[in-house]
């Protein structure tokens, strides 16, 4: 019994064919695995690899892989680069030759065509074929495929099931598609995974069958390309040959498998928490190493969600040009849709968000209003002084918060009516960002919207006929005007009138309940939100905001872990969820989080610093603790409890002069600003310094 491989990857292509920088790579990926003794076993020797080869010499190199052969041997044939459908639509193999003529049409002789590789499988005595194509297309090559049976064959434990078996990274009529970047291509990418770590081994048994590998790989590729549906084509058992040995007993298999089974949709259930930090002590892993597994299992989900953003900033600068988007941007849309390997599905609440409903341009499913309310500062509540005052003289003052989020990276301006446009057209189409802040401990700043491009505040006569929408546009301009109960009201009354098209309104609703400190009822509200929109980050970021204001840790952290791992540039909720963490006792998560917050310019950058100089100080780490109080300084020099805390990190240095030098700063600040008793308190310590 042998084991025999032929791993061929073509990157580099005539004109008409893009080049594909990971084919040459997934074999290398490909050949690493099967040849290591503990995985797949083949001899180095048995192993051939062709990369970017001519028709000829691929040709030859299938032929010779499969002459010879013995009944109990393991042949594997491996592809990965472009395929092509003829006129007729028989599958072909592109070499680096590949090319069409004048007319168009594909030149045959710089092919390797499926019914070439299909006639030699079925001359071969070899009992045991795996077929992996990744390529486009790569379904149809199961097409009129015949088996030829030349007698019985006793099955060996170590090989499986016998017969022939494709495995492929896409249905007959589909795209595959390369990952970014010249990483590996997606579909290799997840075989190698699943044979590499052992997981795809779903009935540990010790062993991966084919057809256990499809099923992982197929699994990972729709979490990251929901269009692309890998597919397996079997002869007899052929799915139940045995391709390569999986650890058993192995701490971090077993810890990866359990992941699997907690994660969903991008992120790990607050239970699924718990039970993973008592598995990781129980087998004995470190914190780093399920860090490093979790990232991984969570990697295909987050994906997505990046291909998504990139859709939607797709279509949102399409918009920008066009008020009524041409056929030819919409075929270019539906062509960037299909790179992305996004179903429609997939893209139907994006395009609902960004098109106003009943706008003349056709996108499927549109449903609910956008959340671009027509403003580009808007105040989140802030957190009460009695849950943490900034200016109280502990070592503890209260975090800063500060949201600087955009609740869409851009959108269009809302329509006065979005409900009565029918077949007009786009009546405006203002492209916008948003920002939302946060600033508990500062004055908030609020920009009135411009009323050209907000919804006109809606008056009524006795006679009046009141429609949700004049509820909802009326429960904005209260909202902006900081009356959060006639707000409230409002939006009560649009959405009893009609829920359905205003799921918009539980939103609003939710930060006014916020803004009077109601946070319960502000979590009850995003939660009727978040049914809808589940992956909106300002939802998230705010269920999250109003859960820490309850204390409830861990469903904050839940909520901010799964907006991190939509848009991991989030400065918002990485400052957010180190703010749980700090009053967890986390302080190391919590430093964690900052520092990120501060690589990505979270605004305003010195409550960043300010927030990881307490944690530093918790620590007892005085000396960093001073480093970021010097930069929180820096960037606003007349923050008073920047001043104190450093003379707090100074007292504890002994440096006195410098703690008294500070303590005079803040008190000096505070009277300033009317803070009389904080003023007084910052005197108090110096004058039990210099006793």
């Amino acid at each position: 019994m042998t084991k025999v491989a032929l791993l061929i990857g073509v990157s580099d292509y005539e004109p008409g064919l893009n080049p594909l920088p990971a084919s040459v790579k997934d074999v290398e990926a490909m050949a690493k695995v099967l040849q290591n003794p503990e995985i797949g076993g083949f001899a180095e020797t048995n192993i051939q690899k062709l990369e970017n080869p001519e028709p000829q010499k691929m040709q030859e190199a299938l032929e010779m892989l499969l002459s010879d052969r013995h009944k109990d041997d393991l042949v594997v044939l491996y592809f990965s680069g472009h395929g092509i459908k003829d006129e007729s639509g028989k599958l072909h193999l592109a070499t680096r030759l590949t090319r069409k003529n004048p007319q168009g049409r594909l030149i045959k002789s710089t092919t390797v065509p499926a019914s070439f590789i299909h006639s030699i499988m079925s001359d071969s005595r070899c009992k045991r074929q795996v077929v992996i194509l990744d390529c486009c297309f790569s379904g149809a090559f199961a097409e009129g495929w015949s088996a030829k049976d030349d007698g019985s064959l006793d099955i060996r434990a170590e090989l499986g099931g016998e017969g022939r078996v494709v495995l492929t990274s896409s249905t007959a009529t589909e795209y595959s598609f390369q990952q970014q970047e010249a990483n590996l291509s997606i579909y290799t990418r997840y075989l190698i995974e699943g044979i590499e770590t052992g997981a795809a081994d779903l009935d540990n048994d010790g062993a991966v069958s084919v057809d256990e590998l499809h099923e992982y790989a197929k699994k990972k590729v729709q979490e990251t390309a929901p269009a692309m549906q890998p597919e397996i084509y079997a002869v007899k058992e052929g799915f139940k040959i045995l391709l390569s040995k999986a650890p058993i007993g192995d701490p971090k298999l077993k810890y990866r498998k359990e992941v699997e089974i907690y994660a969903s949709r991008g992120e790990i259930s607050i239970m699924g928490r718990i039970i993973l930090d008592a598995l990781r002590q129980n087998l004995g892993l470190l914190p780093e190493e399920t860090a490093a597994i979790e990232t991984e299992v969570l990697k295909p989900y987050q994906e997505y969600q990046q291909k998504l953003q990139q859709y939607e900033q797709a279509l949102v600068d399409a918009m920008g040009r066009e008020q009524t988007l041409s056929d030819y941007t919409r075929n270019d849309l539906r062509r960037y849709q299909e790179i992305l390997g996004l179903r429609d599905e997939d893209i139907a609440s994006i395009e609902t968000k960004i098109s106003p409903k009943n706008e003349s341009v056709q996108f499927p499913d549109q449903v609910t209003a956008s959340k671009n309310i027509s403003r580009e500062n808007d105040v989140t509540p802030v957190k009460p002084l009695s849950k943490a005052v900034a200016a109280s003289q502990t070592e503890t003052p209260a975090p800063n918060i500060i949201k600087s989020q955009t609740i869409l990276s851009t959108s269009i301006a809302v329509l006065k009516n979005p409900r009565a446009i029918g077949g007009i057209g786009i009546l405006a189409a203002i492209v916008l960002t948003f920002s939302f802040l946060v600033k508990p401990n500062d004055t908030p700043v609020t920009t009135q919207p411009n009323p050209a491009e907000s919804p006109a505040p809606a008056t009524f006569s006795p006679t009046t006929e009141i429609s949700a929408k004049d509820f909802y546009d009326r429960g904005l301009d209260k909202y902006n005007k900081k009356d959060y109960k006639g707000a409230i009201e409002d939006f009560n009354e649009a959405i009893r009138l009609d829920p359905n098209n205003y799921v918009l309104a539980y939103y609003w609703r939710g930060r006014a309940h916020s803004y009077l400190e109601n946070y319960q009822e502000a979590v009850e509200n995003y939660d009727q939100y978040l049914k809808i929109n589940p992956n909106d980050v300002d939802g998230l970021d705010n269920r999250g905001y109003s859960y820490y204001n309850l204390d409830k840790y861990d469903l904050a952290i839940a909520d901010l872990n799964k907006s991190i791992g939509i848009n991991s540039k989030n400065s918002y909720a990485h400052n957010q969820r180190g703010l749980a963490y700090y009053e967890q006792g986390k302080f190391e998560l919590a430093i964690a989080d900052y520092t990120k917050a501060i690589e990505l310019k979270y605004t305003p950058l010195r409550s960043a610093y300010f927030n990881r100089a307490r944690s530093y100080y918790k620590q007892s780490n005085y000396n960093k603790t001073i480093e970021d109080y010097n930069q929180t300084i820096r960037l606003d020099s007349s923050y008073a409890p920047a001043y104190y805390n450093r003379g707090l990190a100074y007292t504890q240095l002994n440096n006195k002069q410098a703690a008294i030098a500070d303590y005079q700063k803040a008190a000096d600040l505070y009277q300033q600003q009317g803070k009389t008793k904080d003023s007084q308190d910052a005197l108090e310590k110096i004058q039990k310094l210099q006793e």
